[in-house]
Formats: C-alpha cells, sequence, structure tokens
C-alpha cells in the first residue's frame, strides 16, 4: 500500500513539472500581428493542439489574454496586416487550417480579428470586427471581441463569420504573377451570390480569339494557367454549373488591373483568384442536365447523375417559391423496350434490382425518365405540387439524328415555371 502511495505521489510529481513547464511556455497577449490556428477557453486543450502541431515539423506558441480568458494559439507573426493577409490565404486554400485568421493587438486600441477567406471561399476584404475601448466595456470583453476569437470547449477551432470581399490591390498587370513557365497560378471561387455559400463545379478557360476551349478546370482549387499565346493576350473563364446562370469574365492579360477587373479579380501572394457569383435561375430560364444519364432503354439513372440531381434537389430546397417542368427527351423516334424500376424500395442509381421491361414509344421512354426524377425529388422531401412532368421524345432534337453529337438529344431539361 505504501509503495502504491509513493508511486501515485511520484506520478503527480512528474506531471505537476511537465504541466509547469508547458505552462511557462505561455506568454501574455502583446502587441503584434499574428497568424492564428486555434482559439482556446481551456488551457489543456490549448497546450494539446500545440503538442499536435509540434509533432506535424510546425513551431507554434500560444499566447493568453487575462481579459477575454482564451488561449491563442498562432504559428506566424508579421510586421504589418497587409504582409499577413496573403500569407494566411495561402494556408487556408493549401492546408488542414482553412479557417485561420489575423489577429492585430496593441494595447489600449483594442484587438481586431481579419478574416481573410471564409469557409465558403469567397475572397474578402479587409472588413474587421473592430474592438474599441470607446465601445463602453472593457476594449477585451469575450462579447464584443470578433465571432473568429470565440470558440467553446467542444468545438475549439475559431469560427469565420465576416462577409469580405477583395483584397485592395496596386495598379498593375496579371502578367506581373507569370511563372517561370509562362504560368499564371489561378484559384476560381464560384458561391452562391446570396448565401455566399461555396459551390462546387467546373470553370471553362477559353481562348476568345480562337474560340476554342483549353481546358475545364475544377473550382476551389489551384490551377496552373498556360499562357494563351494570342493576339489579345486574354483569357476568358466560364462557370455553367446547373442550377446557376451562366457567369463570365474576359482577362487582358497585359492591361492594368481596374476597377471594372478588380469587381472579379484579387491577387494574394503570386495567385490570382477569380470570383463567380452565382445567381439562381428565375421564371423562363430553361437548363438542360447535362450530367444526367440513364441506362440504355431504362428510366433508370446512372451513378454518375447523383451529383447534378442533387444540384437540382438542392435548388428546390433553397427555393421554395420554384415550380418546375421536368421533360425528358430521346434520339429520335422509334418504339423499344423500356426498362423500369419493380421495387417498393426504388434504387434509383443502380441497374442491379427487381425491374420490369416492356415495349413503349420514345416518347413514353422521355415520360418516364422525367417521372423517376421527380420520384426521387419527392422522395427527398419536395412537394410534388412544384412539379410538372412531360415526355417530348424526339420531337425536340438539338442535333440530327445521324449526328455525331446525337447522342446530346437524350436528355432532360428543367424550365423554371414561377419563382
Amino acid at each position: 500500500m505504501k509503495k502504491q502511495f509513493l508511486l501515485v505521489a511520484l506520478f503527480t510529481i512528474l506531471l505537476n513539472t511537465y504541466s509547469k513547464g508547458q505552462t511557462s511556455d505561455i506568454k501574455p497577449l502583446q502587441k503584434g500581428i499574428y497568424m492564428v490556428v486555434g482559439s482556446f477557453q481551456n488551457k489543456t486543450n490549448a497546450l494539446r493542439f500545440k503538442d499536435r502541431l509540434l509533432s506535424e515539423g510546425r513551431k507554434p506558441s500560444i499566447m493568453f489574454s487575462d481579459q477575454t480568458n482564451f488561449y491563442y494559439v498562432y504559428i506566424q507573426k508579421y510586421a504589418t496586416v497587409d504582409e499577413a493577409i496573403p500569407q494566411v490565404n495561402i494556408i487556408r486554400t493549401t492546408t488542414s487550417f482553412d479557417d485561420a485568421w489575423v489577429l492585430a493587438y496593441s494595447p489600449g486600441s483594442g484587438m481586431t480579428a481579419t478574416s481573410t477567406i471564409p469557409t465558403n471561399n469567397k475572397i474578402v476584404t479587409d472588413q474587421k470586427e473592430q474592438v474599441s475601448p470607446d465601445a463602453g466595456k472593457n476594449p477585451l470583453d469575450p462579447s464584443i471581441v470578433s465571432p473568429a476569437i470565440i470558440s467553446s470547449d467542444t468545438k475549439e477551432r475559431p469560427k469565420n463569420t465576416s462577409k469580405i470581399t477583395s483584397v485592395e490591390i496596386e495598379q498593375y498587370t496579371p502578367e506581373r504573377f507569370k511563372t517561370e513557365k509562362d504560368q499564371y497560378k489561378m484559384i476560381f471561387n464560384t458561391y452562391n451570390a446570396v448565401t455566399e455559400t461555396k459551390v462546387n463545379g467546373d470553370v471553362n478557360i477559353i481562348d476568345p480569339d480562337r474560340l476554342k476551349l483549353i481546358r475545364t478546370v475544377r473550382a476551389h482549387e489551384v490551377n496552373f494557367i498556360n499562357e494563351p499565346h494570342n493576339q489579345s493576350n486574354s483569357l476568358e473563364f466560364i462557370a455553367e454549373i446547373f442550377g446557376y446562370k451562366k457567369a463570365q469574365h474576359n482577362l487582358d492579360l497585359g492591361k492594368e488591373i481596374n476597377g471594372e477587373t478588380k469587381a472579379f479579380l484579387s491577387v494574394h501572394s503570386d495567385s490570382l483568384f477569380i470570383d463567380f457569383p452565382l445567381v439562381r435561375y428565375e421564371k423562363g430560364d430553361v437548363a438542360i442536365m447535362y450530367n444526367v444519364f440513364f441506362y440504355k432503354d431504362a428510366a433508370i439513372m446512372k451513378p454518375e447523375s447523383q451529383f447534378e440531381i442533387n444540384s437540382l434537389l438542392e435548388m428546390l430546397k433553397e427555393r421554395q417559391d420554384y415550380k418546375i417542368r421536368i421533360s425528358g427527351h430521346t434520339n429520335g423516334n422509334a418504339r423499344g423496350k423500356i426498362i423500369e424500376i419493380d421495387n417498393d424500395v426504388p434504387e434509383y442509381f443502380s441497374l442491379s434490382q427487381a425491374t420490369k421491361e416492356k415495349n413503349g414509344s420514345a416518347k413514353k421512354l422521355s415520360l418516364r425518365r422525367a417521372e423517376i426524377i421527380k420520384k426521387y425529388l419527392v422522395n427527398n422531401g419536395v412537394s410534388e405540387e412544384r412539379m410538372e412532368v412531360i415526355g417530348y421524345g424526339g420531337k425536340k432534337p438539338i442535333y440530327e439524328k445521324f449526328d455525331r453529337l446525337a447522342s446530346k438529344n437524350v436528355r432532360v431539361e428543367i424550365e423554371i415555371l414561377q419563382d
């Protein structure tokens, strides 16, 4: 028993020694500009987070504010906010620290928390939530510090709630950022213009002189784009993402960035960020679901259709005022077999289930395809009264029946009847 007591006592002494050693690494909040990657009310959690960063080869430090009672874990200190913002933007887009932020503190002047790129990837300006001693409260009172600083013990990472736009830039040309390989490092930010939430999708890069598609890239990823080597020295960017109107920008790479260009272009470190605020459809708009595919002769969708079908579902849930028409189309009007789901619990994106087969017209096949999409939407909470369906068969082709692109005649279109 005595031996056990001695072991417990020794362990307690070692633990306290370790704790004191760790605590001695925590410094009081001092004047400066910092890249903060975590804020904690609980000291133990802050120390654990620091240890994790150390194990990853980083060099974190901890500061404590006795007025907010928060521990701030930072990985870099800067001379100016202008120097800090581009670096934090890069960290947020290329590492797991997607909610890192800039903390600027000066005793007597209050605390400024600057969110740079929010979680929806929209790039932002120096729109800061600033705490001033004139506010009638303690300048570092947690209730008036930016929400980016506050986090609970259950979710220790800071939240980014500031609405931001492009960082102010000087008058220079995009060519300044060309790499030695004649490439531009670009990130395309596609987002919902109303909710400011991130929208995933592709951006087409066009040579406007030759009217030729150069390549298609994913939004929100770092892309290296080759210099066009065309007469106008320009590129055109088109975001045509289902659920939203087409958005496009033309960028003259040799022309100084001006007020018009700054509406969609911002520069951070060595990267060009292109903003695409996307607007939902309005009454009368018709959109083709280019990425919805059906099995041959079947009213059953292929698995790769799920993303676009769920984009339609998301749109209808966001815009409760929408009423739509779903129309199915085929390539030609020949009769043939029609394969349908014969299952009480349908698997909308699989042919490996109970099915039934019968003969019918192309018009009937196109109708059944429109109906299966409607059924999926109803199954996922969309009111049946908000949708009508129609099958046109091959009555409204885009291409001639034997054209090399005739397969695109097989499609589903969505028309907005009410917004």
